[in-house]
């Protein structure tokens, strides 16, 4: 942001991604002038346990075995078959030491319990045949000080890359619109 001398932007975020976006905006509130999150992902609650071990180890052993369900279940909509395999082609080609990683050095806590503070504008847009369930991004959108609930019908987990001429107008307009209509 500072290289490009951006002041106030709006970050656009996805999935998981909500947990880093919340931390800058909630840091550095100067910083974020709006927060915009689709189909938004974090655990409320602290976890009861550490993530099992063998299923980190499935993650290294079996990569392919992990993608392609995953990845099924993040387009459950009619006709996204194309999309499915342009996804599964691109997470083969990742590392999955990096989702490996991910889960035993983040504190997940951390940014749930701080989504209160959060105070800039917030939309959350959420597919209600998403697998991450409505009721959690109904949880996130009322704990939050200044956030609106959209939800997509009929949309899955990543409606941004299965139906962006959806997506993008709203984005759009809560992006460049006025916050007082």
């Amino acid at each position: 942001m500072d290289a490009n001398g951006l002041e106030g932007p709006a970050v656009v975020t996805a999935s998981r991604g909500l947990n880093a976006a919340l931390l800058l905006a909630v840091d550095h509130p100067d910083r974020v002038q709006r927060l915009a999150s689709v189909a938004p992902y974090m655990e409320l609650e602290p976890r009861a346990a550490p993530i099992d071990p063998a299923r980190l180890e499935s993650w290294r052993t079996n990569w392919a075995g992990f993608v392609e369900p995953f990845i099924r279940s993040v387009f459950p909509e009619e006709g996204s078959e194309e999309v499915i395999e342009e996804m599964i082609g691109i997470a083969m080609e990742a590392d999955p030491e990096i989702i490996t990683t991910q889960e035993l050095e983040l504190d997940w806590s951390v940014p749930a319990a701080r989504l209160p503070s959060v105070g800039c504008p917030t939309l959350i847009l959420h597919g209600s045949a998403d697998v991450v369930p409505v009721a959690l991004a109904e949880r996130i959108a009322t704990t939050m000080l200044n956030a609106r609930l959209h939800i997509l019908p009929n949309a899955g987990h990543r409606p941004d890359i299965r139906s962006p001429e959806i997506v993008n107008p709203i984005l759009i307009e809560f992006l460049f619109g006025d916050l007082d209509r």
